[in-house]
């Protein structure tokens, strides 16, 4: 059951890519609010090749492809904090528009990419697990996610006030979701809880984007 959950979630994600790619048409692709394209290409491939490891199979190829799982998600999910800033400053959200929130958010991007690279990355070490029918390559010794709970927090406060001054909830709700969500993934053994409201979480983003983008001519 949970491999066939894994190649709902990679289809799933490649339309909601395609998806994502079609709001950038106002903007541009490379409008910068569109970097959350880029955490939706790396849980693409992370999903796929959750859902494709007992076919590859125990072995140096599976553990290189598993490396790229983790890599991706350390170039590519601190990017978030860049949309939560970027967005709030198409939403003509007064804080985002300072200049130092720009170089904050920047500096805390990049700091978040050298952490995890450093942290989890470096010198990273995968050991082979079946579990509920999926084959996968994990890291043997796991810390606290440092990255992902900085770059929830910061989608949590943009959530918040987007949704208090354009009664707009998704972004909220989304990031609520995830972290609400790690509590149950101690009980929920057998489902994979915290990989599908990832996706209710880049949902909320795209949700987000078409908002401002519909309204791009509105909001002031």
């Amino acid at each position: 059951m949970n491999t066939a959950v894994y190649f709902i979630l990679g289809a799933a994600y490649l339309a909601l890519l395609i998806w994502g790619i079609s709001l950038s048409n106002r903007n541009g692709l490379w409008d910068i609010s569109n970097v959350y394209l880029l955490v939706i290409v790396g849980l693409i491939y992370d999903n796929s090749i959750i859902a494709l490891g007992k076919y590859i199979g125990e072995g140096r190829l599976l553990e290189t492809l598993s490396f790229f799982r983790y890599l991706l998600h350390a170039l590519f999910t601190p990017a978030l904090v860049i949309f939560a800033w970027n967005i709030s400053a198409k939403l003509n959200l007064s804080w985002a528009k300072k200049t130092f929130w720009k170089f904050f958010m920047s500096l805390l991007t990049i700091a978040l990419i050298g952490f995890e690279l450093l942290a989890s990355v470096w010198n990273l070490q995968l050991q082979p697990m079946m579990e509920n029918g999926l084959l996968t390559y994990k890291i043997a010794e796991s810390g606290i996610p440092l990255m992902v709970i900085v770059v929830s927090v910061v989608l949590l406060a943009a959530g918040f006030i987007i949704m208090k001054k354009w009664r707009f909830p998704w972004l909220f709700w989304g990031t609520l979701a995830v972290f609400l969500g790690s509590t149950l993934q101690a009980w929920i053994k057998d489902f994979p809880i915290m990989n599908s409201l990832e996706f209710i979480l880049l949902l909320s983003i795209t949700l987000t984007k078409q908002f401002q983008v519909r309204h791009i001519n509105t909001l002031k």
